[in-house]
């Protein structure tokens, strides 16, 4: 689905360059930057863009007041990268840092940047295009893909570990309290006995078995 400007669905395959990909276009755009334009005019204004994926809102309000400070932060080093090229290719990088981190390290970020205030903070909550059309990330259940799920690659604990590892108990509390799926105990006692046959190695087997659960 594309999604317009204001962040509604007109019900369309996403918008693609002929022989490129599709464009990203972040949800609720003109929205945004009207809400936080009146923080952002004063010079030298500061924005924290606490879930960065790949710049779409960090990079009009860039362009909108151009002499803004953005710090956008991302633990995902893929996101990162790709937030960077565009911001480069929009001629502000010089306005930019981009920080490997979570939104609850930001006051340890602000210390660190020698930063004492901000006049905008932005925060875009979910898993993000990225993720998701990458099969080789394991968060999509279209395609099998190896079941890993992390948001950092480089964090020592994948989903398969998860799956695999957590006691009944625990993986009935993950899924209750994370995913607030009612039949969390019928799934963990399924995957439980489950991979006491085999381990689980792919997304697909795991849906399947949350699925017929």
């Amino acid at each position: 689905m594309s999604t317009t400007p204001d962040g509604s669905s007109d019900g369309s395959p996403a918008d693609t360059p002929e022989g490129g990909p599709a464009v990203h276009v972040p949800v609720l755009l003109d929205r945004v930057t009207e809400l936080l334009a009146p923080a952002l005019q004063a010079p030298g204004a500061v924005l924290v863009d606490c879930t960065l994926g790949l710049a779409g809102h960090s990079l009009a309000l860039l362009r909108a007041h151009p002499e803004l400070r953005l710090i956008g932060l991302d633990r995902d080093p893929d996101a990162r990268a790709e937030a960077a090229a565009r911001i480069a290719a929009a001629g502000c990088t010089e306005r930019a840092t981009l920080v490997p981190a979570v939104f609850d390290e930001l006051p340890d970020v602000l210390d660190d940047l020698g930063v004492p205030e901000v006049q905008g903070v932005l925060f875009d909550l979910g898993v993000s295009s990225l993720q998701l059309d990458r099969p080789t990330r394991g968060f999509s259940y279209s395609t099998d893909a190896p079941l890993d799920m992390r948001m950092d690659p480089g964090a020592p604990r994948t989903a398969a570990d998860v799956v695999n590892t957590y006691s009944r108990g625990e993986l009935t509390r993950v899924l209750r309290v994370y995913g607030e799926e009612r039949f969390a105990g019928r799934i963990a006692a399924a995957i439980e006995r489950e991979r006491a046959r085999e381990p689980f190695t792919g997304t697909a087997r795991l849906a399947e078995l949350v699925r017929d659960a």
